[in-house]
């Protein structure tokens, strides 16, 4: 293909640049690297002749707001239109045109589930895009075929969306001074924050690789990224985001009968979404090997090597995450995750070695058992297992996080 035709450099598409960036990053799955920058490519090809009517969002919109080593790969491509139907088959086929130089590759497919998942103005289609990998790189049994598939989405709204403008160049896939419109964080994080509750507005436990990838965006947002965000806009998006959910879905046929016909209840779904939450934050005790497979599994497919995202670290995220969503809910704003992430680094005692930092350690995990072990999920005896930094995110909640504080100053 004409490469001079693409908005990202050739180099950027060779395979030994892919695998530069690979093992730069800690990536191990080549095969989603390279989608992810054909991700970026179609992007702007889209961008290009839909203007500001066109915003990236999903996961791929997610990476642009988070540091190169907790990024992670993306499949598809999320966007949110200003426009109709007619307009996207339209752009689709100027694409097609420009890049397909009678070959097979950037056909559009338009794709209709006979099951949809959602009552959004939902447009999908699949096309193929030049690969430079083995069909192993691919996951691809036989044939010689150089080519991967793309899963494009465009949700259509009558209103443009408000959108961020920035730049690729701290995107693991590729070095980018080209520009993205993607959607603004406060946005993003709210839509992401409705794919919690599982049981009402959120990705099914059915979908459990989906919900696990969703999560790892939201956990990372807020871990990252808080400092950014503005609580008070967030809760009234995601307010308004969880009942036009909630009401799609009551509406719908037959897809979620637990909602069909019924009135939003806000408290349901914030019941709903911490008992998830409370669900994820006991994920490493063994028990729950559904949820801890879609952890590791998604761990080896999306994110690099360097990222902490074992079943331990997933359940202190959720800790975190649950109480961030306490405060959106009472709107009362997130200096408290400053504390609570301080906390967290005052425990690691890396300013002392040997035995001394040992010593520390076991005073300041039994502390922390003995003072507040009664507000956890787990048991004492399990806690005494645990390094300090899990025992506290075992134990701590918006009530006693104050005295904890506390309990660690006094250890120093």
């Amino acid at each position: 293909m004409d490469y001079k035709r693409l908005y990202h450099d050739e180099v950027a598409f060779r395979r030994e640049t892919l695998e530069a960036r690979m093992q730069d990053y800690g990536f191990k799955n080549m095969g989603r690297m390279e989608l992810f920058l054909w991700d970026l490519e179609l992007f702007l090809q889209i961008q290009s002749r839909l203007g500001d009517r066109i915003v990236l969002k999903g996961g791929a919109a997610t990476q642009f707001y988070l540091p190169k080593e907790a990024q992670r790969t993306s499949v598809d491509i999320d966007m949110l239109f200003c426009g109709t139907e007619e307009e996207i088959d339209e752009v689709l086929r100027q694409i097609e045109d420009a890049l397909s130089e009678g070959s097979s590759l950037f056909h559009f497919r338009k794709h209709v589930p006979k099951k949809p998942k959602t009552a959004l103005p939902l447009y999908t289609y699949y096309t193929d895009v030049p690969s430079v990998l083995s069909g192993l790189e691919r996951n691809v049994k036989g044939g010689d075929t150089q080519s991967q598939e793309l899963k494009v989405e465009f949700i259509t709204q009558p209103n443009k969306k408000e959108y961020s403008i920035v730049k690729g160049e701290d995107i693991f896939a590729v070095r980018s001074e080209k520009e993205y419109q993607v959607l603004s964080i406060n946005s993003l994080f709210a839509d992401k924050l409705t794919t919690l509750g599982c049981n009402t507005i959120g990705v099914q436990n059915d979908r459990m690789d989906e919900q696990v990838k969703q999560f790892y965006d939201i956990m990372m947002l807020t871990k990252y990224r808080w400092e950014l965000m503005d609580p008070s806009e967030i809760c009234r998006k995601y307010r308004q985001r969880a009942e036009e959910e909630w009401n799609e879905r009551a509406n719908s046929d037959g897809i979620w009968d637990v909602l069909k016909g019924k009135p939003y209840v806000l408290e349901n779904v914030i019941e709903d979404v911490k008992k998830q939450l409370q669900r994820y934050a006991q994920v490493d005790n063994g028990e729950d090997k559904e949820l801890k497979k879609a952890i590791n599994d998604f761990k080896g497919l999306y994110l690099n090597s360097k990222v902490a995202y074992s079943p331990a670290d997933v359940a202190c995220g959720a800790t975190l995450v649950r109480i961030m969503y306490e405060l959106l809910i009472r709107d009362e704003g997130w200096s408290r995750i400053n504390d609570l992430l301080a906390m967290e680094r005052m425990l690691d005692y890396s300013n002392l070695e040997g035995m001394e930092k040992g010593k520390k350690i076991r005073m300041a995990r039994d502390i922390l058992i003995k003072k507040f072990g009664d507000a956890s999920y787990f048991s004492a005896d399990i806690l005494k297992g645990k390094n300090p930094k899990r025992v506290f995110w075992a134990v701590v909640t918006l009530e006693n996080m104050d005295g904890i504080r506390k309990s660690i100053e006094e250890l120093e």
